[in-house]
């Protein structure tokens, strides 16, 4: 004749099973729930640099253009442009205090180089750098804002 089972046998029996079909479901349902939240918004903002120009003032004032570029992509796109815009493209505008803001897209690249030309078409200055942006909203799957970011181009 079979023994009797013992309460933990029927633990494992009963009680087991139960919790890991909780615990599968659970798992089944956030992976689910994980997927259905669809894509991301498309951008509807800008990210902006301000470039300043430091050392020699008189070639300072002096400039007439400044060309940004990342990678191969310039704005404007040549300096033969940049002799005749003033600094006042889509994406690159001379500000009223001297300074030079540059508009980037909702994915900045972390690298730019840029040239100062006088009105001659002269390059006065040029100097690349590495940019460091900081997130001040959103998230890192659907991007956000990033903090304006400040430089300074020493013209010599």
């Amino acid at each position: 004749m079979p023994a009797a089972p013992t309460t933990r046998r029927r633990v494992e029996l009963v009680l087991v099973p139960i919790v890991a079909a909780f615990c599968m479901a659970f798992i089944i349902s956030a992976i689910v729930l994980d997927r259905d939240r669809g894509s991301c918004p498309s951008p509807t903002w800008n990210n902006h640099l301000s470039l300043s120009l430091a050392g020699n003032v008189a070639e300072s004032s002096a400039a007439s253009a400044v060309t940004a570029c990342v990678g191969k992509d310039c704005v404007p796109l040549s300096p033969s442009i940049a002799k005749s815009s003033n600094g006042n493209t889509k994406l690159l505008t001379h500000q009223k205090d001297g300074s030079w803001l540059l508009t980037l897209g909702a994915q900045p690249a972390s690298s730019i180089s840029f040239n100062v030309y006088d009105q001659n078409g002269k390059v006065l200055a040029a100097q690349s750098a590495k940019v460091n942006w900081t997130r001040i909203s959103g998230n890192e799957r659907c991007g956000g804002p990033m903090a304006d970011v400040g430089m300074v181009l020493d013209v010599p």
